[in-house]
């Protein structure tokens, strides 16, 4: 059993310790962006996220690392940011919807090329993609 002066400077050592791996800073970035256009306070982004203010707190801080996905994506959606992958793409992680698609062999090579494209280059490009997922819908044949 621990002395209160024991269960103290303990506490006190946990407090300062930083996270193993604070949040990036592009994350980090893009999150007070978001707060900021949108006119939101902490408290504000905390509760509609469903999270406390001190734990939003801490991460903008960086005196903890990075939430869950969920948590990461309640976030989005509270600031309203697009993509609406965007915030978890500046995390480091990928969505799970996505995960599938980035694991197909030609898909690294694809959006290294689209990169390279402007971003009108990139609409033609979306569209030409849309236009053969309708196709295929229709009835067409997949090659």
């Amino acid at each position: 059993m621990l002395t209160v002066g024991q269960r103290a400077r303990r506490l006190s050592r946990m407090r300062r310790r930083s996270p193993k791996q604070p949040a990036p800073e592009g994350f980090l970035r893009l999150l007070r962006r978001g707060m900021e256009k949108r006119g939101k306070s902490l408290n504000q982004v905390a509760e509609e996220a469903g999270i406390s203010p001190a734990f939003l707190s801490r991460i903008l801080n960086q005196q903890r690392g990075l939430p869950s996905n969920k948590v990461i994506v309640r976030l989005a959606q509270v600031l309203d940011l697009q993509p609406r992958e965007r915030l978890l793409i500046e995390a480091g992680r990928v969505p799970e919807d996505l995960k599938p698609t980035l694991l197909r062999v030609k898909v690294p090579d694809l959006l290294r090329a689209l990169g390279k494209l402007s971003d009108s280059e990139q609409q033609e490009l979306l569209r030409t993609v849309q236009g053969l997922i309708l196709k295929q819908r229709r009835g067409g044949k997949r090659s």
